[in-house]
């Protein structure tokens, strides 16, 4: 008969079970990772102890701090788990956890325990847990055969139904002499009610090396995944087309992990598909997080280099949520550019994660994510391929000329609706505050919050003409001036401007 031996408590409690599931970012509850330690720094617990019971109540033993992230010592490689905190649409709780990586006398050891949260006795599908009971995991990307990973149950799980034997291959990783199904398939658990979980991490039989990647273990409704990479050089695996090159500080105090600057070490970095497209196109970037940390707070932003300067396009504003990517985590991100307007994102064929942005004449941008590894934000310049961007108005406007004032009525102007009509002003200048680019201009939300903005007046300030005068409402005439301005002063395309609340002078 197999001993299952009841895990001794350890103090802490597991924080932000409730609602988290397997690969959410910071669903582990903690604020950092700690390495998983040699067995001969494991602390005892109650394996040694004489009672033997599969099952308790009460509080669930676990360490103070839960290790999502080891590296074995058995080859070059780097395990990271995505989530130490699983909570199932049925109530059942899981922890699960590294206890120690792998060395020449055994496998990398997980440890945690499923829970019964309900207030009242449950039958659990342990079969469609994803790490639990669903034990064999997907192959990464670009694999084809031998390729999986394993969560191979210990003498100490008390939902195996068989243990499978454990060996080394040729270049020293762990695996699995044989897979077979080794975990019940339900387990009835009284309110509060708790069993112990514990796993050797080995690969499939006959297995070379230790592919990297992303391998998935997949439930009915929740996901639990291994990343793997190579502990010596985490970084990109191919070079920059923008190797070498130097780019302008960034905007604020803000500092930039480029990808055409990352080497082989870099463990945290924005990968693009490609780094030079015509427009209109589809790009896609992945933000990469091979460091033993958990990074924030990884908002998206486009910005476009014009004349050694950094000038953000979109988008105008974020949630206020600080969004984390744990140790192995990855986060994909796609960016639909057009050279004139956007076409919108449907369900069919494209893919609407990320940015659909209109307008975007050729020229070179950088796509930057609020995620950096010894930086603030990790980014990835780029090339589009396109014609100039032209400033044209709404297709709602009508002009009427006075002498060399032009004055332009929207269609928001004279509606009776919220918010009320207002109107302003732009005439040429010779001294500016800042510079604009026609991107900026052409950009929803960006000095155009409701129809009426800049690019309604500046294509009208033609030669014979010193003013052109807006008939719009409050919101646009806030979206041009800002919300406590009156007036601005910006140069455009060697040219600077005045615009200004109300119709101006004259």
């Amino acid at each position: 008969m197999r001993r299952r031996a009841l895990l001794a408590s350890v103090p802490g409690a597991l924080a932000g079970l409730a609602g988290c599931s397997f690969g959410s970012p910071g669903a582990d509850g903690t604020d950092g990772v700690t390495p998983a330690p040699r067995p001969d720094e494991s602390p005892p617990d109650a394996n040694d102890s004489e009672t033997e019971t599969p099952t308790a109540t009460g509080e669930p033993p676990q360490p103070e701090e839960l290790t999502t992230v080891v590296e074995l010592e058995t080859g070059p490689r780097t395990y990271a788990l995505s989530s130490a905190g699983l909570h199932t649409d049925d109530e059942a709780r899981v922890a699960l956890w590294f206890d120690r990586t792998a060395t020449d006398d055994h496998p990398a050891i997980l440890r945690g325990w499923l829970q019964n949260g309900n207030e009242f006795e449950n039958t659990f599908r342990v079969e469609w847990i994803p790490g639990i009971g669903r034990t064999h995991s997907r192959q990464p990307r670009g694999y084809d055969h031998e390729a999986r990973l394993h969560l191979a149950p210990t003498e100490n799980n008390a939902l195996a139904t068989d243990v499978p034997s454990l060996s080394r291959s040729s270049e020293g990783y762990w695996q699995v002499d044989d897979v077979g199904p080794w975990m019940t398939e339900t387990h009835r658990l009284a309110p509060g009610e708790w069993v112990r979980l514990e796993y050797a991490l080995v690969g499939e039989p006959g297995q070379l090396g230790r592919p990297t990647g992303t391998y998935e273990f997949r439930g009915r409704d929740e996901m639990l995944s291994v990343t793997v990479w190579d502990a010596r050089s985490p970084g990109p695996e191919t070079e920059s087309r923008f190797a070498g090159r130097s780019l302008p500080p960034f905007p604020g105090d803000s500092s930039v992990q480029w990808f055409h600057e990352a080497d082989r070490t870099t463990p945290a970095f924005v990968r693009p598909a490609s780094e030079r497209a015509e427009l209109d196109t589809q790009i896609g970037f992945v933000m990469v997080n091979n460091s033993h940390e958990r990074l924030q707070c990884g908002h998206w932003n486009l910005y476009k280099l014009v004349d050694g300067e950094w000038f953000h396009i979109a988008p105008m504003g974020h949630t206020a949520d600080c969004r984390l990517l744990s140790p192995g985590g990855r986060e994909q991100w796609g960016l639909r550019a057009f050279n004139g307007q956007a076409v919108s994102c449907g369900t069919g064929d494209c893919r609407c994660d990320g940015l659909t942005q209109g307008y975007l004449g050729g020229g070179e941008y950088a796509i930057v994510a609020g995620y950096g590894h010894a930086t603030n934000e990790s980014g990835a310049l780029i090339e589009l391929v396109g014609d100039r961007v032209a400033v044209t108005p709404t297709d709602d406007v009508s002009t009427a000329r006075d002498g060399d004032t032009v004055t332009v009525t929207t269609g928001r102007h004279g509606d009776d609706k919220s918010p009320a009509d207002a109107t302003f002003s732009l005439s040429r200048t010779d001294s500016a505050d800042e510079q604009i680019i026609v991107e900026q201009v052409m950009t929803r939300d960006r000095f155009a919050p409701s129809d009426g903005g800049l690019r309604n007046a500046l294509p009208f300030l033609t030669d014979g003409v010193n003013r052109v005068v807006v008939e719009t409402d409050e919101r646009a005439v806030d979206g041009v001036l800002g919300y406590d301005s009156d007036s601005r002063r910006f140069r455009f395309r060697g040219q600077a401007y005045v615009v200004a609340a109300g119709r101006g002078d004259g």
